[in-house]
């Protein structure tokens, strides 16, 4: 099992695609991290229809993309860590 972590802003449409992406090309369940840097509002819907494959960490505050980063990495419960931007699929 492997973490992927995917910080993301204000971009729901892209998160929506790459969730679907990491969720359906994965073999194993792996341990999906999604740090919104400070735009809950925005992303509402999208955690709400991923909610039982993702583990969401919610930032008040736009801290920037390393900074969100960085906290999906603390927050990772395994020792195999993969980062991806949202907009990738």
């Amino acid at each position: 099992m492997i973490s992927l972590i995917i910080p993301t802003y204000k971009n729901p449409t892209v998160l929506d695609l790459c969730l679907r992406s990491a969720i359906e090309g994965q073999d194993k369940e792996n341990e999906i991290l999604v740090i919104i840097d400070g735009c809950l509002e925005e992303n509402l819907d999208v955690l709400e229809k991923y909610k039982d494959k993702i583990k969401p960490q919610i930032l008040t505050e736009n801290v920037g993309m390393s900074a969100a980063q960085n906290i999906g990495v603390e927050a990772s419960t395994t020792g195999k860590i993969l980062i991806i931007n949202d907009d990738n699929v």
